[in-house]
């Protein structure tokens, strides 16, 4: 999943997609741990100039590392597969109030399917994701998933 983090395009409300999240609900639960390119993950080592983002991913056996950036000239997010060296690029118009979208470039060297994913903030420690599919003409809705952050006890 691409979390859509940039310190150029800032949430609403102070809200911060950084730390640990726990998204989905019943047995397909997905672990997302989001660090800034200062503080690494873990995961893999970070080779990129400029702000990246670091996303390690974990559900149901699959594991995922992504590096994430924006491109405020061509207001893009650029996801990259550390563990695959392919990347996807979206289309965004920033946050319109607690939403924002991204939209597929689908640029000739993708080979993604045409999708967008909403993101809604909820509060300051929960987050909607919704996927949707572009069949034909309209845009289809998959089931939204939600997002909590997961609390550190000190």
């Amino acid at each position: 999943m691409i979390v859509p983090v940039d310190r150029r395009l800032h949430p609403p409300q102070g809200f911060d997609f950084s730390g640990r999240w726990n998204c989905g609900a019943g047995a397909s639960i997905a672990y997302l741990e989001v660090g800034n390119h200062n503080r690494a993950t873990g995961g893999a080592t970070p080779r990129l100039s400029g702000p990246w983002t670091e996303i390690r991913e974990s559900q149901d056996g699959f594991n995922g590392n992504y590096f994430v950036g924006y491109d405020r000239d061509k207001s893009q997010f650029l996801m990259i597969d550390a563990d695959d060296p392919t990347s996807i690029s979206y289309f965004t118009e920033g946050w319109t109030g607690k939403t924002l979208m991204l939209t597929s470039t689908n640029n000739k060297d993708q080979s993604a399917l045409a999708h967008r994913i909403q993101y809604v903030v909820n509060d300051s420690h929960q987050f909607t994701v919704t996927w949707e599919m572009l069949e034909g003409t309209d845009w289809k809705a998959e089931p939204s998933v939600m997002c909590n952050k997961v609390e550190h006890n000190h």
